[in-house]
């Protein structure tokens, strides 16, 4: 689908017609603490006393979220979380929407979104796995759009067939992201907003820095049909507001796609806290009296102006234990101290040979000597495309994943750019004995501390894939992870 152009009139007609649709630098006029504070005792009482009202990880999820966008209820949210880390394998397992959810809620909890599940496994690599090999499971609901945002907020780049698929269910003629039934096109509220909160994230990942004109353009014009009045109702204060199935979902969710792009949202707030129910919740009908757990955990995103995109609470601390270490005081030594004991790095399938089943994906991994410290390389079954006599072939078989240097002294690899040259924070980029472009980076949040992360470019074999289509293939080049180095 090409993106399409909106004529200078009709931008003219919808920003007259709804004057405040305008963007700005920083919201103004932000609603009372006491909304968002009510909101957040009313989920945390839910949590507390009707538990089964959070019925399934993906609700537990949007609790998370909610509480800690409005950074408030730590000991909810840590709650909640645990619940997660027990549920959530079993809810995410083979869909990859759910997955990117679970990804997108940790990094939003401020929880390492990679080890969420466990030291044993890497949540972002099973998701871009699983992006790469069964892309048809991967495009359900809001599949696209939650993929892209998880892989943006864990610093990876977002595959071009998930763009093309958010740009293909976005209207050619309106600008609503939403869905075909019985062949005819709905734009919708719900849409609209995850995927002007996915464009967004992509139009800033330097990753796909080539895609940004795009993102911006699909963001453009997904604003301009929020802003049309066709597309909207009105409550009798004359506070605009969405609605789909409920309008506090909606306009709450659309709320907060909108302000996380700068576009003024004053009037769905008020909107939103005229509705917001005396016990601090929302009710899942316009004008409802009857608090809903899902309308609540989505309005006052609404409220608070920002979600699945930007909302971040460092609240919670790392509840994942992968190594780390915590300064402590300095006890008293025993006059006949013990040699110290290396502490033993998790057993992970990147660095302890053998095979494994994670996730439901086999795993082969073998280590082998290299220089002072030890080289592992993880092999993953996965289906794979490659060329032969100038057809596709499809194939089901291991193929590389990523080689693991395990724990080493950082300056054994002041020679080598893999470690960074042993520097920390380092940054290097060089051209390969292959011609290929390779760059390593250290110690930043992709990687955590104490680590490296390489990258290589390469020739490879995208899966394009669209509903109701044969699938079909193309080559592109593009950044490959290739290996980590772990210091000791």
């Amino acid at each position: 689908m090409s993106l399409f152009k909106r004529t200078a009139a009709l931008c003219a007609a919808l920003l007259l017609t709804l004057g405040l649709m305008t963007p700005q630098t920083a919201r103004a006029d932000t609603p009372t603490d006491k909304s968002i504070t009510d909101a957040s005792t009313w989920i945390a009482d839910r949590w507390e006393n009707n538990r089964n009202q959070f019925f399934a990880a993906g609700t537990v999820a949007d609790g998370v979220i909610a509480l800690s966008a409005a950074n408030r209820e730590p000991d909810t949210v840590r709650s909640m979380l645990t619940t997660l880390k027990k549920d959530g394998p079993g809810y995410s397992n083979g869909h990859g929407d759910r997955l990117a959810k679970m990804i997108m809620t940790a990094d939003i909890a401020g929880q390492n979104p990679r080890t969420f599940f466990g030291c044993e496994r890497d949540l972002v690599a099973d998701l871009q796995a699983m992006v790469e090999d069964r892309p048809s499971t991967t495009k359900e609901y809001w599949g696209p759009y939650l993929i892209a945002i998880a892989l943006t907020r864990a610093g990876e780049q977002v595959p071009a067939w998930v763009i093309a698929d958010m740009e293909e269910n976005q209207s050619g003629t309106s600008g609503g992201f939403g869905y075909m039934e019985g062949g005819t096109f709905f734009g919708d509220p719900d849409y609209t907003a995850v995927g002007i909160s996915a464009m967004n994230l992509v139009k800033g990942n330097d990753r796909n820095a080539a895609d940004r004109a795009r993102a911006e353009a699909s963001i453009e014009a997904a604003v301009l049909w929020s802003a049309d009045a066709v597309n909207q109702k009105q409550d009798g204060a004359g506070n605009f507001y969405w609605e789909s199935d409920s309008s506090a979902n909606s306009t709450g969710m659309l709320a907060s796609a909108l302000g996380e792009v700068g576009v003024e949202i004053e009037s769905p707030v008020r909107y939103l806290t005229a509705q917001q129910n005396p016990d601090g919740g929302w009710p899942g009908i316009h004008n409802g009296t009857r608090s809903n757990v899902m309308a609540t955990t989505q309005a006052v995103l609404g409220v608070i102006g920002e979600g699945y995109g930007t909302a971040r609470s460092s609240q919670v601390p790392e509840m994942e234990d992968c190594g780390a270490t915590s300064p402590t005081e300095t006890p008293t030594p025993p006059v006949n101290p013990a040699p110290p004991v290396k502490p033993t790095p998790p057993k992970t399938v990147y660095n302890t040979p053998g095979y494994r089943v994670v996730n439901g994906r086999e795993w082969r991994t073998t280590c082998e000597p290299y220089s002072q410290t030890t080289r592992c390389t993880a092999n993953i079954k996965a289906t794979t495309v490659s060329q032969v006599g100038g057809r596709f072939v499809v194939t089901n078989d291991y193929v590389f994943n990523n080689m693991t240097y395990l724990p080493s002294s950082r300056s054994l690899w002041r020679n080598n750019p893999l470690g960074g040259y042993g520097k920390v924070r380092a940054n290097v980029s060089w051209t390969g004995s292959d011609g290929r472009q390779w760059r390593t980076e250290c110690d930043t949040a992709l990687t955590g501390r104490g680590g490296c992360r390489s990258f290589a470019q390469a020739d490879v074999i995208e899966t394009i894939s669209r509903p109701g289509q044969t699938n079909q293939y193309r080559w592109v080049t593009k950044e490959i992870f290739n290996n980590m180095v772990q210091f000791s």
